[in-house]
């Protein structure tokens, strides 16, 4: 009787002793048992001054004790239920730490890069002023390299299967995406090859020579220049050249949209037919044609999305390059615009619609270019909007890129074989 009566006066642990024992447990790196006494004191005191330290300490300790996908739970279900918390940071970081430890080599599905990398950055704009921040800051490096190297790994293993469509995607998408990371000048000079295998001379000329203005003290220049030399193919100076690459490959810099999905592996793409990879999706510059014009692509600079038009075209002028092979339309503000081109036996057209846009006053109506590959172009007033037709020598495809600061398209063109020849012969001769 005398036991029982014991049993029935023991008093009920606070929360306050909960988050003592639980505290004193953690820093004995006995997790499971602290896990244990900060869930009963969730449990059976919800509303105490403890229990949003006892949620976070419940993260901390699956973390502690290498449980990294119950830790990602705790952490994720602790920053939906307190978003005003003062310890979102810690949380945050914590979650994103909890991601990282999980990272595995460069050849191997990289979600969890992704993840951690998507925290790091929400650590450094939420709470610059963070203790976590400069922590975050050189995990993003790494984060970033890591899936750099992904992609140059997922890239040299299409090439070396004579994928090269894949491969040029997913070299220009680690340009696109992670041009500061040590790996970008080798994944430059690759996707150089690997246009040039494809017998996309132009590109490949753009590439190496972007290689040289990006990264000139790399052991990849003189390589680059020996390519060059090889290639005899004119250059475009209008824009930095890698500009034009990543258009032909289908990516916008300043966009930087990402058009291929990173989370695979090596070993899983070994297993899989990787011919078939990228068969429908891979974007090249628009090809020409013999036949009547396909359905038109519309395209829009950054800004043109949310704002376009209407817009006044100021100018129609070849580019700057010697010899020119783009044309440069100056315009008031971002457009919306179709394309189209057909083909010849000795001629190109290229029609651009210009959406919501109208021609200055002063615009001429017929421009005689008569230089490069350029002949003619018509500007002409049309049904909402400005259409512009180019006659130029045969080319085999071109790329309308949008810029910004001010508002320009700028329409450049890949040469046939022999409208490259004549070229580079007229460049060398007004030199």
């Amino acid at each position: 009787m005398l036991a029982t009566a014991g049993c029935t006066t023991r008093k009920q642990p606070s929360s306050e002793n909960y988050y003592v024992k639980a505290t004193q447990e953690y820093t004995q790196h006995f997790y499971k048992p602290a896990i244990d006494d900060y869930q009963k004191l969730i449990d059976e005191y919800p509303f105490s001054p403890y229990a949003e330290e006892a949620e976070l300490d419940i993260g901390l300790s699956y973390y502690k004790d290498h449980n990294f996908a119950e830790a990602v739970g705790a952490f994720n279900d602790f920053l939906r239920m307190h978003p005003t918390s003062k310890h979102l940071d810690i949380a945050t970081y914590y979650l994103a730490m909890s991601h990282y430890d999980q990272i595995g080599r460069p050849d191997q599905d990289q979600t969890h890069t992704e993840l951690a990398l998507e925290q790091f950055e929400t650590i450094e704009r939420r709470f610059p002023e963070s203790d976590f921040a400069a922590l975050a800051g050189e995990q993003i490096a790494i984060c970033r390299e890591v899936l750099a190297r992904h992609e140059f790994l997922i890239g040299e293993f299409y090439y070396k299967r004579a994928n090269l469509r894949a491969a040029e995607s997913r070299l220009a998408e680690l340009e696109a995406l992670y041009p500061e990371t040590p790996i970008a000048p080798e994944g430059l000079y690759e996707l150089g090859l690997t246009l040039e295998k494809q017998g996309k001379k132009y590109s490949a000329a753009q590439a190496f020579t972007a290689l040289k203005r990006h990264f000139p003290h790399t052991e990849y220049v003189a390589m680059a220049d020996k390519e060059l030399k090889k290639l005899k193919q004119p250059i475009d100076t209008e824009e930095d050249p890698l500009k034009l690459v990543l258009a032909e490959s289908g990516y916008d810099q300043d966009q930087q949209n990402q058009q291929v999905a990173v989370h695979e592996d090596l070993a899983s793409l070994a297993g899989s037919d990787a011919s078939a990879y990228g068969a429908d999706g891979l974007p090249n510059l628009m090809p020409a044609k013999t036949t009547a014009p396909a359905a038109s692509t519309v395209g829009a600079n950054p800004a043109a999305a949310e704002n376009p038009g209407p817009a006044t075209l100021r100018t129609v002028r070849l580019s700057s390059s010697d010899p020119p092979l783009s044309v440069v339309f100056d315009l008031t503000g971002p457009v919306m615009y179709d394309q189209h081109i057909d083909k010849g036996d000795s001629s190109a057209t290229t029609t651009i619609f210009l959406k919501q846009v109208t021609p200055d006053a002063a615009m001429p109506t017929h421009i005689n270019f008569d230089k490069s590959i350029f002949r003619d172009a018509d500007i002409e007033s049309a049904n909402g909007g400005t259409r512009i037709t180019i006659t130029t020598a045969p080319v085999s495809r071109f790329a309308v890129i949008p810029l910004s600061r001010p508002s320009r398209l700028l329409v450049t063109f890949t040469p046939s074989a022999a409208s490259a020849t004549a070229s580079s012969d007229l460049g060398a001769a007004e030199n």
